[in-house]
């Protein structure tokens, strides 16, 4: 069978008047049919806002008055590899009453269990045989996967194109839309996020349908943004100029992003800060090996102390920020 199909580029539209229009999963950062990849730095709030998705086109509710959402409601796989069942239960409990919320039962969750896992397979199309078996099965068209760093590694080229090419043909072969969240490396809060912002994940960006981000924002700890970067189905609306602000918060039981309005990228990015950078290039150039503390103290011409204290509390800040809950 060829696996290549011609017509006249009128033929390709009469065609195309017979399919149905795509519509709003999640406002024009998602649509019907899409391959969406939503990407960020670790502990930005992407498994939170995957959830938000999930639970909005499981009940057909949109998740704020100004976020546009044209579907029905519909069965969602949400596979997500990276928080345990606890985990999973912590985020949706109210820790003072003990109360939980009511997540949709048309959120069917699935997590890897690899205690049996023999690790002379391929991980990535056991994984990706196993959710189109469950697809056949509940027959669900909607999937979120969280996130993809857990069983491929999109740095190397060759592995994000194959990733990218499976997951475009299962999307096709069933009808499927599928967001994908993948993690991209520290960010400099000081720049804007583009799609060279992915570096080595960049590919993952180039062979989806739409790609969108969350950013922290420097107005507070909880205090995000989201950025769209691709859009082939409809025009940019969420731009460097308007991105939509947002914060984490906890309601309820139900953790989750609240939108608080449209304002420029440039608003939420940090000021330089010499003292942040002399400092930043302390730490980097002893992690590097490159200079002792002894060096870096007469180098910035400070004390060892400083020096020892300036690592210590990078150090801290790193081991905090990695472990933050979203």
């Amino acid at each position: 069978m060829s696996i290549l199909i011609y017509k006249t580029a009128p033929a390709w539209i009469e065609y195309a008047k017979t399919l149905p229009d795509p519509e709003m999963l999640f406002d024009s950062f998602w649509y019907e049919g899409e391959l969406c990849f939503f990407f960020s730095d670790t502990g930005s709030g992407k498994t939170i806002l995957a959830v938000q998705i999930a639970q909005s086109i499981a009940t057909g509710v949109p998740i704020h008055e100004d976020i546009k959402m044209k579907t029905g409601l519909q069965k969602v796989l949400l596979c997500e590899f990276e928080l345990s069942t606890k985990q999973f239960e912590s985020r949706y409990k109210n820790k003072s009453t003990g109360d939980v919320f009511n997540l949709s039962e048309n959120i069917v969750r699935a997590e890897l269990e690899l205690s049996s896992f023999d690790f002379k397979n391929n991980l990535e199309d056991s994984v990706i045989k196993e959710i189109r078996e469950a697809l056949l099965v509940t027959n669900i068209k909607v999937v979120i996967i969280d996130n993809l760093t857990y069983i491929t590694d999109t740095n190397k080229f060759d592995q994000a194109i194959k990733f990218m090419q499976k997951m475009n043909q299962m999307k096709r072969e069933l009808g499927l839309s599928i967001l994908v969240l993948g993690h991209t490396p520290k960010r400099n809060m000081m720049e804007p996020i583009t799609q060279n912002s992915m570096t080595g994940s960049k590919k993952l960006m180039d062979l989806s349908d739409s790609s969108f981000t969350i950013g922290k924002s420097s107005k507070g700890e909880n205090q995000r943004y989201l950025k769209q970067i691709k859009v082939r189905q409809d025009a940019f609306r969420y731009t460097a100029e308007s991105v939509l602000g947002c914060e984490i918060e906890k309601s309820n039981g139900f953790l989750s992003m609240q939108m608080v309005g449209h304002s420029p990228e440039f608003t939420h990015l940090k000021q330089p800060n010499p003292k942040e950078n002399r400092n930043n290039d302390i730490y980097e150039a002893y992690q590097d090996g490159r200079f002792t503390q002894k060096q870096l103290s007469d180098k910035f011409g400070i004390s060892e102390k400083q020096v020892n204290r300036i690592i210590r509390d990078q150090k801290e800040s790193n081991a905090i920020e990695d472990n933050l809950p979203f």
